[in-house]
């Protein structure tokens, strides 16, 4: 059956499981069939539309929950659809985002680079790997030194 809500006109036909469960004939087909109404939160008993009772929630939790839920729907229900009204809107959301990204002013600290010059050595000149550098020409001329020594023992 095509059941649709008098008020909204929205098609509140019921799924297929809840069809089941009608066609079963349990106690709580009645409350399987509800579905919600329109806009105004109402659930739908075979053709008319009844008001909802303002369940309180079980814990704080659950509170927060719905609150952030209906928090959400709201928001959504603000979203424009299609057309130059929402272009808008995002060129407004873009704006703002550049005025924030703008107003922020960045704070670095310079680091002046040392700069080389070609005519003074020292030991940063060369690579480590370099034969030329200051470090490797130690070493060579220590182990001249043992090789040296060594010989001198012979």
């Amino acid at each position: 059956p095509h059941i649709e809500c008098p008020e909204g006109g929205k098609d509140l036909t019921p799924q297929p499981n809840l069809r089941a469960a009608v066609n079963r004939r349990r106690p709580d087909a009645e409350e399987a069939q509800m579905q919600l109404c329109c806009e105004e939160n109402k659930p739908v008993t075979a053709n008319y539309c009844v008001p909802i009772e303002e369940k309180k929630p079980g814990s704080e939790a659950v509170a927060e929950y719905l609150e952030g839920k209906k928090k959400y729907e709201d928001l959504k229900k603000q979203k424009l659809k299609k057309g130059s009204s929402r272009e808008a809107q995002t060129m407004a959301l873009l704006d703002r985002f550049k005025s924030k990204l703008m107003a922020h002013v960045l704070q670095f600290d310079e680091q002046t680079r040392k700069v080389k010059d070609a005519n003074m050595q020292d030991e940063d000149t060369f690579e480590i790997y370099d034969p030329r550098n200051p470090v490797n020409k130690r070493r060579r001329e220590e182990s001249k030194k043992i090789m040296m020594e060594k010989k001198a023992k012979k």
